[in-house]
């Protein structure tokens, strides 16, 4: 395996950069941005890219930038899988119900088969599934939870699921728990 730092040497090297560019470069960045983090200064590019130095993450928005490349393909480098939290998220359910902040880089089920009914609700297991198309799901990880997809018609959860949404379901919970809740959206799904 081509080490991280060998990895952004050889990709500076190829587009021609010296340190003193991605440097002015990283200045730019941070001053767009406002903030000094941004900033590679030249002793730390050459500690990243010669001492095997773990960017900071706003160091890795700048070398992602400057460096034309992919920041989540950067993290991969350094065994930090950012593309598979959702699968991570998916293992350590939280207590309550919540929306989630992490959406997975998932093409719509249209292009999934073409019986596939985009107005009708069900679960995502059993169907011919292109798992290339839905990198970020893992339909047969866990007897535990199952994937469904909230058809375009289906508006009984509305708006608390919306139409067309992608779902991780608990098969283990089949009821809700006795409590007081002041509004739909605090009450578990």
């Amino acid at each position: 395996m081509v080490p991280p730092s060998l990895r952004l040497r050889q990709v500076c090297e190829a587009l021609g950069l010296t340190y003193r560019d991605a440097q002015s470069a990283s200045l730019a960045i941070a001053f767009l941005r406002g903030q000094p983090d941004f900033i590679l200064p030249i002793s730390r590019l050459a500690d990243i890219e010669n001492r095997d130095v773990i960017p900071s993450i706003h160091k890795l928005y700048s070398l992602a930038a400057i460096y034309h490349l992919d920041p989540l393909q950067i993290s991969g480098w350094y065994e930090a899988p950012l593309p598979q939290t959702v699968l991570d998220d998916a293992r350590f359910p939280p207590p309550r119900t919540h929306l989630s902040d992490c959406v997975p880089h998932a093409v719509l089920p249209h292009s999934l088969e073409p019986s596939f009914d985009r107005e009708r609700t069900r679960l995502l297991q059993g169907l011919s599934l292109n798992i290339e198309q839905f990198p970020n799901l893992e339909l047969d990880a866990t007897h535990r939870f199952r994937y469904g997809y909230i058809g375009l018609s289906d508006r009984r959860m509305s708006p608390i699921l919306r139409p067309g949404s992608m779902v991780l379901v608990d098969t283990f919970l089949r009821r809700v728990d006795a409590a007081e809740w002041t509004t739909e959206y605090d009450r578990p799904l």
